[in-house]
């Protein structure tokens, strides 16, 4: 029993979903310019998504006046907010960005398939974004909702009901990054615990197949020849 439980959380219960933002680290001179990337992770099947950035202004702005970039729908220059692959290798989409102010740290981005039935499945950028450093030091790039109603980012199947997921917001930083796990110490460390996880469990159904027979029961097993000298006879 112990076995079936362990096992079924492992490799049953699937991923949650997640859309995150990137960090950038050792953004240390004013005018360099930083990509980060937002994430879908692990959607079962998404037809569409919208959400609103939220920076310090005083330490990055969006880049303007980029070539290719994308002109808001509130009109202005193009801008470095770019759609990535997850749902446009799809199908056709719909890319949205309503505004950029960098004035105040903020935008309004979006996309959805322009007709209905697609969805993208799985885990994939869903849009690149081009930061200027304004000052040296450290904001937060913060994913939030794009509608009052809502208290998160929306993220929508093809049937446009919402997808249970979490937000992870990004950051630029003038600092290093912060120590982590390599994938190959977690996969280690998953392991390890796995097998040691077996290893107890294989135990206890050993134990509880195997009992030990009670100290009287073995020590009048070893006087019984003693106890009754007939038997020896």
């Amino acid at each position: 029993m112990v076995v079936i439980v362990v096992l079924t959380y492992l490799y049953v219960l699937p991923p949650p979903t997640v859309l995150s933002i990137n960090s950038a680290y050792n953004a240390n001179e004013v005018g360099q310019t930083v990509l980060l990337n937002a994430t879908l992770n692990n959607v079962p099947g998404c037809g569409g998504w919208a959400l609103v950035l939220v920076w310090d202004p005083n330490i990055a702005q969006i880049t303007t006046g980029v070539p290719n970039g994308t002109v808001p729908a509130a009109g202005g220059p193009p801008v470095g907010i770019f759609e990535g692959p997850f749902l446009k290798d799809v199908a056709t989409t719909h890319f949205i960005i309503n505004y950029v102010d960098n004035e105040n740290g903020t935008a309004f981005v979006g996309a959805l398939f322009t007709s209905p039935g697609p969805e993208a499945i799985g885990t994939g950028v869903i849009f690149t974004i081009n930061f200027t450093i304004i000052r040296v030091g450290t904001t937060s790039i913060e994913v939030k909702p794009p509608f009052t109603t809502n208290n998160q980012s929306i993220v929508q199947n093809p049937q446009g009901n919402n997808i249970a997921h979490s937000d992870v917001d990004g950051l630029i930083t003038n600092q290093g990054p912060p120590p982590t796990w390599t994938n190959a110490a977690f996969q280690e460390t998953a392991i390890g615990s796995e097998i040691l996880v077996l290893a107890v469990a294989s135990s206890v159904v050993y134990m509880r197949t195997h009992k030990r027979p009670p100290k009287s029961a073995k020590r009048k097993a070893e006087l019984q020849p003693v106890l009754d000298p007939e038997d020896q006879r």
